[in-house]
């Protein structure tokens, strides 16, 4: 049996008379007490990833992603249960039916599962952050990918919300003695900000990506005239909105900040790209029927309306914050069951086929025999999400995916 010659790790002296090795052991001390500071400090921001059912789903994440499968990194499948809406969510789809919400990967697994029971769930994304609310009723949730982060029952009916990329959250309530109110929330769930208005209706409130603007479009009626306005306001200003934009008696459809300072409109008979200081960057107007389609992105606005032309049955315009229009429209033979933008890729689907473009609406993939299709939504990296009956698949483009037959739906 060979003996170990080597000599045991003594611990440096406290006393030791050499300068270097008082260093070295001061120098240790300062590292291990920084260490433990950060540590402390890290879980003390983070405590949401330490509760008991944030790390039960990281544990199941965990398991999970041990176990796939490359046959497995098309197909995300649909909880059990009365589906009420699904939304593109991080790298899946978060799913709420009658009972819960769910965060739903590829490859057949869930990552996030919580109780919920909102009745009428309308729900919002950003990229970090999901807001889930009621309509008409008084609760609101704020998740991330993992866990529920917060939620609060409001005072007073929801009628419409928004969240932005940090996770603030803008609230519009039905306001006991006035029309309505908007109030912003932050991440940690503190009062941002609040307007009750004694005049106007708020219809939509969206906020900048900063979270630091609000765009709130709003409308009264006197007699016979119902009189739309655009107001923008600041999260840290104490005054109430003034001098909003005149939106011709419009109603709102849909709302958002391309950025930080221009928000796009889409009305029922007309579609603005508005700057903060009340410039109208583009206008389109049409009827209320020949309004097919739209997709708010970050960036950029789809926007598919009907076509009159011999060429044409519907066509597609990309809008950018500046108001600046696709040179030339995209003409499709048919009209679109569903239109989407994302990162400079746009997918239109039709019938059982999705054709992509690009952002100069230069055709470059198409998919098809999607039977049993019912929504397409396009996503950042190059791939799309196609809806199902029962299940959803990840579509990448320039790799066609395989014909599907009626029954895999």
């Amino acid at each position: 049996m060979t003996k170990n010659l080597r000599p045991a790790r003594q611990p440096l002296p406290e006393t030791n008379a050499s300068p270097v090795l008082r260093t070295v052991r001061r120098f240790r001390r300062i590292t291990c007490i920084l260490l433990a500071a950060v540590s402390a400090l890290f879980v003390a921001l983070n405590l949401q990833l330490f509760t008991p059912a944030s790390l039960a789903n990281i544990r199941s994440s965990l398991h999970a992603a041990s176990l796939v499968s490359a046959g497995d990194t098309t197909v995300i499948s649909y909880p059990t249960g009365s589906i009420q809406c699904i939304l593109p969510f991080g790298n899946g789809l978060a799913i709420c039916s009658d009972s819960s919400l769910n965060f739903e990967l590829p490859s057949k697994y869930s990552q996030m599962e919580m109780p919920l029971s909102y009745a009428n769930p309308v729900m919002r994304a950003s990229n970090q952050y999901l807001l889930v609310f009621d309509r008409n009723a008084y609760r609101f949730t704020v998740t991330n990918t993992l866990s529920e982060l917060y939620s609060q029952t409001m005072t007073s009916p929801i009628l419409n919300a928004d969240i932005s990329t940090d996770g603030s959250v803008a609230i519009v309530t039905d306001e006991a003695g006035y029309k309505s109110a908007v109030t912003v929330y932050n991440i940690d769930n503190e009062q941002l900000y609040k307007w009750s208005s004694p005049d106007y209706y708020i219809m939509s409130a969206v906020l900048s990506a900063d979270g630091q603007r609000l765009a709130l479009f709003c409308f009264k009626q006197d007699g016979l005239t119902l009189t739309s306005k655009l107001f923008f306001t600041d999260i840290n200003s104490s005054a109430s909105p003034e001098e909003g934009v005149d939106m011709d008696g419009n109603l709102v459809l849909g709302m958002k900040f391309l950025g930080n300072n221009t928000v796009c409109v889409v009305c029922d008979n007309a579609t603005y790209v508005i700057s903060r200081g009340g410039q109208i960057r583009y206008s389109c107007e049409y009827s209320a029927d020949d309004l097919l389609a739209f997709d708010l992105a970050d960036d950029c606005i789809a926007l598919a309306t009907r076509s009159y032309s011999q060429n044409s049955r519907a066509e597609v315009v990309l809008i950018n914050a500046r108001g600046t229009a696709s040179r030339n429209p995209l003409g499709l033979s048919s009209e679109p069951d569903s239109i989407s933008y994302c990162d400079g890729r746009l997918a239109v689907l039709t019938g059982d086929t999705v054709t992509f473009y690009s952002k100069s609406l230069r055709e470059i993939d198409q998919q098809t025999n999607l039977a049993g299709i019912s929504r397409i939504y396009m996503r950042s990296g190059g791939t799309a999400i196609a809806l199902f009956n029962s299940q959803a698949r990840v579509l990448s483009i320039g790799n066609p995916l395989k014909d599907l037959q009626p029954g895999d739906d």
